[in-house]
C-alpha cells in the first residue's frame, strides 16, 4: 500500500505540472479537453489512492493537500465563478 503513495504524488506533481504550464508558460502540452481531463481526473485519482493508503507518511499527507489545491484550483473555482457571478454576456 506503500506504492499508492507514491502513484498519488506523481500524479500531484503531474497535474500541478500541467496546471502551470498551460496557464503560466503560455505552451499547450496537450489539446484543451485533454488538459482537462488531466486537470479534473488526475488529482481525483490520487485523492482516492492517497487516502486508500496505509499509514499517514509526509507523502501521504503532500498528496492529498496537494491534489486538493489542484482540484479547488482547477475545476471547483471556476466552476463556482462561471456559474453564479460570471453568468452574462
Amino acid at each position: 500500500m506503500k506504492k499508492f503513495e507514491g502513484i498519488s504524488f506523481a500524479l500531484f506533481i503531474f497535474s500541478a505540472l500541467v496546471y502551470l504550464v498551460s496557464i503560466y508558460g503560455g505552451v499547450d502540452l496537450f489539446p484543451g479537453q485533454i488538459t482537462i481531463i488531466i486537470l479534473t481526473v488526475f488529482p481525483i485519482i490520487g485523492l482516492i489512492l492517497a487516502f486508500s493508503s496505509k499509514g499517514g507518511g509526509f507523502m501521504k499527507v503532500i498528496s492529498i493537500i496537494g491534489n486538493l489545491a489542484v482540484l479547488m484550483i482547477a475545476v471547483i473555482v471556476p466552476v463556482i465563478v462561471t456559474t453564479f457571478f460570471w453568468n452574462q454576456p
